[in-house]
């Protein structure tokens, strides 16, 4: 009985592999398995929402077969028209006044139906904003809010056949992960295809104290032409790990990265800026003081264990850092009763904080341990260093006066921009060259202003400043008699203090 049982079920397996190959007669097909239209992750049949990046599903999801849709689609080129005022630095920097840049192009990429993110930095002065698809397509776009803090924008456009993608947030970046940049290539006219760039994440936690907000960002190795700033950066499973910024590392930045090292605001970090814009972007806490990390120099200078990671380089004059009594040089032990010995841990905890709150600061000074208590203020909208300090913070530079009529050079500050000019202790500062009168060119020596005192170099240096950047020129006479011209241009950086 059971040999026959057997027999059938032999013969009945046979005939079906059999019918299976039998010309014309093709094998039963099996139903493709869905997936998301927004990560491209299989999906449970019927199922609402993708157990991966958590959107909703509507209707029927694509099927696995015609895979997950082209990560290229959810990126745009970011097309903003300027006033000429906004370039007058670039020209000053070329010799030239007659430069002019109108169209500043880069990338952002969709979050969510009608939503981009962006590199605010793409957005400073801008009069309009557009965004371009692949295919050709522009439509207006409208700035929702802009971080400058952390460096995202969030603008508003309707594409609504632009599929968002996902912020990762089940883990940070890793050194070593492959990941892919992509964006549209800057140049002198919008369109074009975009294009992507392939690396692996090369660093973390980058950044300089002295330039940037928050020294947390990713670096990568990935080909990073200037149009891919404000572009994305994904892992092999299609979802957002940072933005390319256009944040350049040293005393120089332009709007764009360069070729060779890129670097890119960290998926983290462009969550906590989103919540801040859409919560209405509130006022941050702000203590006023500028902490960097303390290498071997400033530990000698100001007798700091060696233990201490983080030091206070500036005060804000006026500020709640100020009225505590902290000073430039104190060694940062604690913030609110925990460690302070990564500055992206500090930096969280400040942006984290509200405009009233209670903040507690341990340091050492001189081998004595002091506690400041204090109440963070409003962030101003921009936080002004003046006089010596500014000259410290930008240029690396200490003056001292001397004789009642000279501001002599105490010290430098090791790889500073300074030591590249020969610029050395003794020196005598003569004349500075404002921004207005920079513009119209650095070598008519007319408009070079004479310095004598600190009150001359105040005056000065008012006019030092504009809405997007810190800009000046020095003329020093060295030991030897020779005239010897310092340039300093960096973006206003006093954001990047705590």
């Amino acid at each position: 009985m059971h040999r026959r049982v057997l027999l059938t079920r032999l013969m009945i397996a046979g005939l079906v592999l059999v019918t299976a190959w039998l010309p014309g007669i093709p094998p039963p097909a099996l139903a493709a398995q869905a997936v998301c239209p927004y990560c491209g992750a299989p999906l449970e049949p019927g199922a609402a929402f993708c157990g991966r990046c958590g959107h909703k599903i509507e209707g029927d999801a694509a099927p696995a077969a015609q895979g997950a849709p082209d990560r290229r689609s959810a990126v745009v080129q970011v097309v903003t028209v300027h006033d000429s005022e906004l370039t007058s630095t670039f020209a000053s920097l070329a010799y030239e006044s007659n430069l002019r840049i109108d169209s500043i192009l880069g990338s952002a990429f969709a979050i969510g139906p009608g939503e981009f993110v962006t590199d605010s930095g793409l957005l400073v002065g801008a009069k309009d904003v557009s965004l371009r698809t692949s295919s050709g397509r522009s439509v207006p776009a409208r700035i929702v809010g802009s971080d400058a803090m952390i460096g995202i924008a969030l603008l508003k456009a309707e594409l609504p056949d632009v599929a968002p993608l996902v912020l990762r947030d089940d883990q940070p970046a890793r050194a070593g992960e492959s990941l892919e940049a992509f964006g549209f290539r800057s140049g002198t006219q919008a369109g074009g295809e975009p294009i992507v760039s392939s690396g692996v994440v090369s660093g973390l936690h980058r950044g300089s104290a002295r330039i940037h907000p928050i020294e947390d960002y990713l670096q990568t190795d990935a080909s990073m032409p200037e149009g891919l700033a404000g572009g994305p950066l994904i892992d092999n499973r299609g979802q957002v790990v940072g933005m390319s910024t256009g944040l350049v590392f040293g005393s120089r930045v332009f709007l764009g990265p360069q070729s060779g090292i890129g670097y890119a605001v960290p998926a983290e970090w462009i969550r906590r800026s989103l919540a801040w814009i859409r919560a209405g972007a509130p006022p941050r806490a702000w203590i006023g003081a500028f902490v960097v990390p303390a290498d071997p120099d400033d530990r000698a200078q100001f007798n700091l264990p060696s233990q201490v990671k983080l030091m206070v380089d500036q005060i804000f004059p006026g500020s709640p850092a100020a009225g505590a009594g902290l000073r430039r040089g104190d060694g940062l032990l604690k913030l609110q009763a925990e460690d302070a010995s990564t500055l992206p841990r500090l930096q969280e905890r400040i942006l984290g904080a509200k405009a009233g709150d209670a903040v507690t600061v341990e340091v050492t000074r001189s081998g004595q341990i002091l506690s400041f208590s204090l109440t963070a203020a409003a962030r101003p909208d921009k936080p002004r260093l003046t006089g010596i300090d500014a000259l410290h913070f930008f240029g690396g530079l200490d003056l001292v006066p001397r004789d009642g009529d000279k501001l002599i050079v105490a010290s430098v500050t090791p790889g500073s921009e300074v030591t590249h000019y020969k610029i050395g202790p003794g020196d005598v500062l003569q004349s500075v060259l404002s921004k207005k009168d920079w513009a119209h060119g650095a070598k008519d020596n007319s408009r070079w202003r004479s310095v004598h005192t600190v009150a001359d170099l105040e005056s000065r240096l008012e006019t030092a400043y504009s809405d997007l950047d810190f800009c000046l020129g020095l003329r020093f006479r060295a030991k030897d008699g020779s005239k010897r011209d310092l340039f300093v241009w960096q973006i206003l950086t006093p954001t990047a203090a705590l």
